[in-house]
């Protein structure tokens, strides 16, 4: 097998040779949870990594959308399209041409994403990075979706530059696309992790915590259960944003011991983590999961408090002493004797987004230049 070979990370922030115009495919729109896209467009526009970010959201069906571009701060313009025409009938080819022919023709480098979007978005005279995040193919969704990401992802792989956010990523380009693919893993926001202080919880103690996404392809909802009915746990806290089938809600809001708490603002997730006295990722153990390169590992080791996770997420590759790692079979054994930890751990916080994004742009195939 021949494999294309990306340059290696530097750990130093490249100087452009002239200001680097971004714009960004987005999976998620611009809110106030944060994940990847946000934390790093911010951090390459705040270290002037590159000039401005032009941020497009997914687009919507139907409703209307705002009137043009919004900027949640210097540098960064936030975008929402419409869809005028549903994709089964070729609404993102459609919707690719118009972008090409309107926000992006003021852009140098375009960042994919969403693959199934992205992938209508690609120009010969623009280059482009595709950041994998999440191995799509391997989520358990409609075949239609799923044959979709397949053949975007196969252009992509041909045309973009690939970055990846796990080694389990890199290995599975490599293997499908002959790809050797740099990896930049998720991160803290360092500042809002300095000023965290825990906040006051109700319910019996032990307050053991996940924060996080909470969906049914991630979460394993009857070891939640387990746990919850365990008489060395106090109250099971789920903070995140709420993506799970009504099923799978109705067992958790219903369930004694257990409290859903919905998705809060990134600057407050530090203050919830902190929160606990354990933290959890029950996980299912999947080859979707196992792409994952969850953002909570990283904040989970900034708290100081025990950690209990099952193998997979990007926990089966962390090494830390108040992380204890099993399956679900001794997974809540694990939470009762975390529960009675004593020790006190020193806080992990040199994961940080400001050094990613670094990471990052020595990658973009414009940024390619003299070191700072």
């Amino acid at each position: 097998m021949i494999v294309r070979q990306s340059p290696a990370l530097t750990g130093q922030a490249p100087r452009s040779r002239r200001p680097v115009r971004l714009a960004l495919i987005s999976l998620e729109p611009w809110d106030e949870i944060w994940r990847r896209n946000q934390h790093l467009s911010a951090q390459l526009v705040r270290q002037q990594l590159v000039e401005s970010v032009t941020f497009i959201e997914p687009p919507v069906r139907h409703g209307k959308t705002a009137d043009g571009a919004w900027s949640p701060e210097p540098g960064i313009s936030v975008f929402r399209p419409r869809l005028y025409v549903p994709r089964t009938l070729g609404g993102l080819a459609l919707l690719g041409r118009q972008l090409r022919r309107g926000v992006l023709r003021a852009c140098d480098l375009l960042w994919v994403n969403d693959p199934t979007l992205g992938v209508h978005c690609l120009s010969r005279a623009q280059p482009a990075i595709y950041d994998v995040t999440d191995d799509w193919r391997e989520f358990r969704g409609p075949r239609r979706i799923i044959r979709r990401v397949t053949k975007s992802e196969d252009k992509l792989a041909q045309k973009c530059k690939t970055i990846v956010c796990s080694e389990v990523l890199r290995e599975r380009w490599r293997n499908r696309y002959g790809v050797s693919a740099p990896v930049v893993p998720n991160g803290i926001d360092g500042d809002v992790w300095r000023d965290a202080s825990p906040l006051p919880l109700r319910g019996a103690l032990p307050h053991v915590g996940y924060v996080g996404t909470l969906h049914q392809e991630r979460l394993d909802v009857p070891l939640i259960l387990r746990l919850a009915s365990d008489p060395r746990v106090g109250q099971v806290h789920l903070v995140g944003p709420d993506a799970m089938d009504s099923a799978s809600r109705q067992l958790l809001e219903s369930a004694p011991g257990v409290t859903v708490h919905g998705p809060v603002p990134a600057p407050e997730v530090p203050n919830w983590i902190k929160a606990m006295d354990v933290l959890i990722c029950p996980h299912q153990v999947s080859p979707f999961t196992l792409s994952l390169d969850a953002i909570k590992s990283y904040e989970y080791l900034a708290s100081g408090r025990p950690i209990v996770a099952t193998p997979t997420s990007g926990f089966q590759s962390l090494d830390a002493p108040q992380l204890t790692v099993v399956d679900a079979a001794s997974f809540v054994q694990a939470v009762g004797h975390a529960a009675s930890d004593k020790n006190q751990y020193p806080p992990i916080e040199d994961n940080a987004w400001a050094t990613r994004a670094i990471s990052f742009a020595s990658h973009l195939p414009m940024a390619q230049t003299d070191e700072i």
